[in-house]
């Protein structure tokens, strides 16, 4: 199964250094933007230059929802989705919606995935179906080599760990993201991966190489995807309550899941070609702390407000190479972006669980990168 990524006490007290790098062997012909393709950046920014009169009848008709509760209605045609204009945003875990029979919304999409089996190829137990998770992401560097993990969270843009992506935040010409892929050495999937160059990598301000605190990154892709089949984004969980307390949806998430490329051993590191999965508990905070404490880290370490902490069955985690990856848990059938792959004590130890990015904890920043760079454009 998956480990997370091992970290000492030289990492969490003063450094973290482990970069697992490997080489992707497999190429493939990635879709290209000149084959007719269109982007919608331009038609948004011509839409919101010349609004029709009506505007205010669309917003009536269009509104804030939960994914799961945006559904066409098929009495009502009377809003064209491809010329809607967008409110500045919707409250967290919500998505903009509108009804129409005709055109599919591509909002509706997120957290969504349509897995299916590849002929004549076997899928184990611990090993994702093609187009199970959409939403996962892999930076590479122009060479093919290994970088990081992510998620995609919307067209344009990649939620990752900081930790592997400091050494390049200066030299983002190098990287590029990789997306819908399934198996990284064979050429054996029925639709082909697509490429994007990366515009920029914006870390957290407030993210710290030797606790690992808000260990935490925004992509920018140069172009954006066209969602499809087996690429698409995960929702964004909700953020926290207005006084600061966490969202009260979590205790309702069943179904978490983590997914990686990463070793199956850190001892031992051998990387699958397949895309893994591995089914997660989420642990309440003190628990986490006072199993956390039993380790080399001791009985004072304290755990950052940003993280959280899932796993903790033996055999059964992520490890050195899943830095960045998707935790995703479900509600009505729609997978969120609960968390992401950060670091933890071992792989795969009983009792001990992983600790990963809580995506809830860093909303507010995290939309805060996307919307100041819509406003830029």
């Amino acid at each position: 199964m998956l480990c997370l990524e091992e970290t000492d006490e030289k990492m969490i007290f003063k450094t973290f250094a482990v970069v697992a790098f490997f080489t992707v062997s497999k190429i493939h012909e990635s879709v290209s933007n000149d084959t007719g393709s269109v982007s919608f950046d331009r038609l948004e920014l011509q839409i919101e230059k010349i609004k029709p009169s009506h505007e205010t009848e669309w917003i009536e008709d269009c509104k804030c929802v939960l994914p799961n509760e945006c559904l066409p209605d098929e009495n009502d045609a009377s809003i064209d989705i491809r010329i809607i204009t967008k409110p500045d945003k919707c409250p967290s875990g919500k998505v903009y919606c509108c009804s129409d029979p005709f055109v599919e919304n591509p909002l509706l999409m997120c957290g969504k995935a349509a897995p299916q089996d590849i002929e004549g190829i076997k899928i184990h137990l611990d090993q994702a179906k093609f187009g199970e998770f959409p939403w996962q992401a892999l930076i590479l560097t122009n060479g093919n080599s290994f970088v990081s993990n992510g998620a995609l969270i919307d067209n344009k843009h990649i939620l990752s760990t900081a930790h592997f992506l400091t050494s390049f935040s200066k030299n983002v010409s190098a990287l590029k993201v990789r997306l819908g892929d399934w198996d990284i050495y064979k050429n054996v999937e029925p639709l082909p991966y697509v490429e994007r160059a990366v515009a920029s990598v914006t870390i957290h301000p407030g993210y710290s190489s030797s606790t690992m605190n808000n260990d935490v990154a925004v992509i920018t892709m140069s172009e954006a995807v066209t969602w499809s089949k087996h690429i698409s984004a995960a929702c964004l969980p909700p953020g926290p309550q207005p006084d600061g307390t966490a969202s009260s949806g979590r205790p309702h998430w069943t179904g978490c899941r983590v997914s990686g490329w990463g070793t199956e051993s850190f001892d031992r590191p051998r990387y699958p070609g397949v895309l893994k999965k591995v089914g997660v508990p989420l642990w309440d905070r003190d628990g986490c702390v006072r199993s956390l404490r039993t380790t080399r880290l001791g009985g004072k370490f304290k755990l950052h407000e940003g993280f959280l902490c899932a796993g903790g069955e033996e055999h059964e985690d992520a490890c050195k190479g899943d830095g960045g990856s998707p935790l995703v848990c479900e509600q009505d059938s729609v997978s969120y972006l609960i968390g992401l792959v950060s670091w933890g004590i071992g792989c795969g130890t009983a009792s001990i669980p992983g600790v990963y990015i809580d995506v809830s904890f860093y909303i507010k920043w995290i939309e805060k990168q996307i919307y100041s760079e819509e406003s830029r454009l």
